[in-house]
């Protein structure tokens, strides 16, 4: 039989063992990794002044760290150099690709594009941490963050003869995509098809068709966002238009000048025709 005094003795031993193992596994428990809603908690007791904007709210799997990376080093030492920040000193390329971890339809496009060659950021145009914003996350009405860095285009909108940008019928996104590469600064050639999406009775097939529509694009007639002139041609006279391409033309027209003719009175089909040639019907 085990004497009293060596059974309590025993009996302390293991329930000594017994509160070193219930330590240890709730410091296990403790130090695993904290769920978004703790994560975020951590951050805002000293970030407080920083929402998190929609949709990155609504994300149930985000957290800080997704875009701000491992914080371990940044709750002992509060820092910006002890953890990643989109601020000014950030590189452009950076940020952008802390973004394009989750955005990956745009990630190799992006950077391809005249805004990633540029040194622009998504932080450029869109806003994250902001009480307020607008669609898409972004700083401002979709073309009025466009018109920041392009004024001189912005300011064609207000062209009596223009497309209704202003009024909110179509953005810049209708026709340019900011995310993807340009093969072309203006919209010339086959992606005139952007035209076509709205003016669909301009882009035939046709049996005949208007050979500059098909290789320079609707841009060599029209100004795309705005003009002066009726029907937002790059000329005021609809002749002088004409005669800018066709410089030769049957001696009897000698008699037409740009101010009494309007060649579109004969040639009235002139983005095609499944009739004339001559584009006379």
């Amino acid at each position: 039989m085990i004497r009293t005094k060596d059974s309590k003795q025993l009996l302390f031993r293991i329930a000594g063992l017994s509160g070193l193992i219930l330590l240890f596994t709730g410091f296990i428990i403790s130090a695993g990794p904290l769920t978004v809603g703790e994560e975020q908690e951590t951050c805002s007791e000293c970030h407080d002044d920083v929402p998190l904007q929609a949709p990155h709210s609504l994300i149930g799997e985000n957290s800080c760290t997704v875009c701000h990376g491992d914080a371990e080093k940044h709750l002992e030492e509060p820092d910006k150099g002890t953890i990643f920040s989109f601020g000014e000193s950030a590189i452009p390329a950076e940020k952008s690709k802390a973004c394009l971890t989750c955005h990956t339809k745009n990630s190799a496009r992006f950077m391809a594009g005249p805004h990633g060659k540029a040194s622009l950021d998504c932080l450029s145009c869109h806003i994250v941490h902001s009480e307020k914003s607008y669609p898409n996350s972004l700083k401002m009405t979709s073309h009025k963050s466009c018109a920041i860095c392009h004024e001189d285009i912005y300011a064609q909108f207000n062209l009596n003869e223009r497309h209704r940008l202003q009024e909110g019928v179509m953005s810049c996104s209708t026709c340019h995509d900011p995310h993807e590469p340009g093969m072309k600064e203006r919209l010339g050639g086959f992606k005139h098809e952007s035209c076509f999406r709205c003016h669909a009775d301009k882009g035939g097939p046709f049996l005949y068709e208007h050979e500059a529509s098909r290789i320079e694009g609707c841009t060599v007639c029209h100004e795309v966002h705005g003009s002066p002139n009726k029907h937002m041609l790059i000329y005021q006279s609809v002749s002088d238009l004409c005669f800018s391409c066709h410089t030769v033309a049957p001696s009897w027209h000698a008699r037409f000048d740009s101010l009494t003719t309007n060649c579109t009175v004969c040639h009235s089909t002139i983005h095609g025709s499944n009739l004339d040639k001559e584009f006379l019907k």
